[in-house]
């Protein structure tokens, strides 16, 4: 099925627009008093339609910013904005643009000179937020997501063209920077992964964005970050809502006794969409359709927190309209739709004149399910739990329509994060042809990583032996001529070493797209060189044990700086390689590179016999079948084209 929510967004962005003016860069943050004192009464001081407030109260002196709700701005006209304001108007209109250039397009035009203007007044060094007042109604503190946000969108808005005249910028590479910069800022900052998408951080929409910019701009080198990093610091939210998940009896990612569980219910759900998306794997499918469930009802309480969803939802919302001239019952009229903020820590307390007792027979039928800390409370007095609000609602129209998208399916084995395994080969010594059987019999593919320059000795492998291993399925891969350490030579060199190599490779008839570092000696002047020869990734030696990081990310933080675990020796067992891959499994999945140099009996000291990786090839298979386990090479998990040969 489809929805069609053009002409409500239309309608936000004309209010929007009247809050901000162009001609003299003069923003509005807020029409009316949120709270009041002794000598003026606010919005929530009162309890009534809002069609009484042009007479409310007569001529009374206590009532007049009622009567005359007052407009705050920002700031003189021209000055900085608050940066997490700047960010999200900013990201709203450009969305206008790409949204209505077509069917409004005098819309649109003013909207993309207002996103430009207004990002452009970004205080990009805050000392405190501007939200509302009281700032205590909404103490936000990050805000660098807001501006990732919002140049993601100006990125795309510019990028498709049809540009009106008088733009500031015109170059959509200029944006892309820009939210490049502020991606990485924000996963540099003091708050990274510190929440998920809700009403506060936006990051986990802004990498999403981000990630879909990169892609379209074809992953232009030297930005500030990488499509990698993003879906990196995706996983990081998820995982700790996944971990979260299991202290809970519900599996729900949020705890429950705080504020805006609802919006982080369908943010969570938004998030594993969009990851399970970009990699296009059911990774987080089931935690996100048990997320979602949590706040339709799969919790201790058996309520939907969306009203309207499902038979059990609120029926006694603090909000004025509904409680004045709507049911109490749940019986229409509703507020169809509408996210209240969930189970909290405390359930408020107090009346106004006017508001109507809700429920009627003043019983919690909830009670009896509340927790020792977490409560949730049916009742028009408890702001804390029935209060709905349009920024708690954003994020579950974006999980409901995820679901009628659709996302990739869970993975084989229950929909657990998946372990890939890579086997890899180094050198290119003649004993690693014992492998070819080995791996063929079961099925699997390794990645041998060689140095062009020893093909054909007496010790190494020819070019027939790696065509044969390339035509069984193997990846063959680059690590240099002659295993230089590249890290220690002069650029030039290095380019020789790794582009010469590659080219010769390539020469054969092999499709190289991975790199192994000779030593596992690398810097950042040597990824940028193994990037410029034409090469998808980069691997070295360490970074994975089983004690504290059990696997690379999939996608990696870094591919031209791939993590493994140890090199396999003479002295390493069967069960510790066994133990490195179960070991990831119980942490979360990931990928777990193998690397083994000589398969041979004790011939060199990085050696493994052949009935050893037999058994461990038989124990790996066991895993497949499982479901726990996928066996891939390098280029496999990396992705990418093949690159052209690249002089050096």
């Amino acid at each position: 099925s489809t929805s069609n929510f053009t002409a409500e967004a239309r309608f936000g962005i004309q209010w929007l627009l009247k809050m901000w003016d162009d001609s003299t860069g003069t923003l509005y943050y807020q029409v009316g008093i949120g709270t009041g004192n002794a000598k003026t009464r606010g919005d929530h001081d009162i309890w009534r339609l809002p069609q009484a407030d042009d007479t409310f109260g007569g001529t009374d002196p206590l009532y007049r910013y009622i009567r005359n709700r007052p407009v705050f701005r920002a700031g003189p006209p021209g000055s900085p904005v608050s940066p997490n304001l700047a960010g999200r108007d900013a990201a709203a209109f450009a969305m206008c643009f790409q949204v209505y250039k077509t069917s409004a397009p005098t819309l649109a035009a003013q909207c993309l000179h207002a996103a430009e203007h207004i990002f452009d007044l970004a205080n990009t060094a805050p000392t405190k937020l501007l939200t509302v007042i009281p700032y205590s109604f909404y103490p936000e503190t990050e805000w660098r997501d807001d501006l990732e946000l919002g140049a993601t969108e100006l990125y795309f808005a510019v990028a498709s063209g049809g540009l009106p005249s008088g733009l500031t910028h015109t170059d959509p590479a200029h944006y892309l920077a820009e939210a490049a910069h502020w991606a990485n800022a924000y996963m540099t900052g003091p708050n990274d992964a510190g929440d998920t998408l809700n009403l506060y951080d936006v990051s986990g929409l802004a990498h999403y964005e981000l990630y879909r910019a990169l892609a379209q701009a074809g992953n232009s080198s030297g930005l500030e970050t990488t499509p990698s990093a993003l879906l990196g610091d995706l996983k990081k939210e998820l995982d700790g809502a996944v971990a979260q998940a299991a202290t809970d009896p519900f599996g729900f990612g949020f705890p429950w006794a705080t504020y805006d569980t609802t919006s982080h219910g369908a943010g969570l759900a938004v998030m594993a969409s969009e990851y399970d998306t970009l990699v296009g794997s059911g990774v987080y499918a089931d935690h996100e359709m048990g997320w979602l469930s949590n706040i339709l009802g799969a919790n201790a309480w058996g309520s939907s927190f969306i009203v309207g969803d499902g038979s059990t939802f609120p029926h006694c919302m603090q909000h004025q309209v509904t409680n004045i001239v709507g049911s109490l019952d749940g019986s229409q009229p509703i507020l169809a739709g509408a996210a209240v903020e969930g189970p909290n820590g405390f359930a408020a307390t107090g009346s106004l004149t006017g508001m109507r007792t809700c429920p009627p027979d003043g019983v919690d039928t909830f009670a009896p399910f509340n927790g020792k800390t977490a409560v949730f409370k049916d009742d028009v007095q408890s702001f804390s739990t029935v209060e709905p609000a349009i920024d708690l609602t954003a994020s579950s129209p974006l999980a409901f329509a995820w679901e009628i998208k659709g996302t990739p399916p869970p993975i084989q084995g229950g929909g657990g994060p998946v372990t890939v395994v890579t086997i890899q080969f180094d050198d290119g010594n003649a004993d690693q042809l014992n492998a070819l059987s080995l791996l063929s019999a079961r099925n699997m593919a390794a990645t041998f990583y060689i140095n062009s320059g020893f093909i054909g000795d007496a010790t190494h492998l020819s070019v027939a032996d790696l065509q044969t291993l390339h035509a069984a399925g193997n990846e063959i891969g680059g690590h240099t001529i002659d295993h230089a350490n590249i890290k220690k030579l002069k650029t030039a060199d290095a380019r020789d070493e790794v582009c010469t190599d590659r080219n010769t490779l390539l020469g054969w008839g092999l499709p190289v797209t991975s790199f192994a570092y000779p030593y596992g000696s690398f810097d950042a002047d040597s990824e940028l060189v193994v990037h410029d020869c034409g090469y998808n990734s980069g691997r070295g030696v360490s970074g994975v044990d089983d004690t504290k990081t059990f696997a690379e990310t999939i996608p990696p933080l870094d591919p031209y700086g791939l993590r493994m675990t140890p090199s396999i020796k003479q002295g390493t067992t069967m069960a510790t390689v066994e133990g490195y891959v179960t070991a990831a499994e119980a942490h979360g999945g990931g990928w777990v590179q193998l690397l083994i140099h000589h398969l041979c009996d004790g011939c060199d000291a990085y050696s493994t016999t052949v009935p050893d990786f037999t058994t461990f090839l038989d124990w790996l298979q066991g895993e497949v079948e499982s479901g726990r386990v996928v066996v891939k090479t390098t280029d496999q998990v990396i992705g990418g084209s093949v690159q052209p040969p690249v002089a050096p």
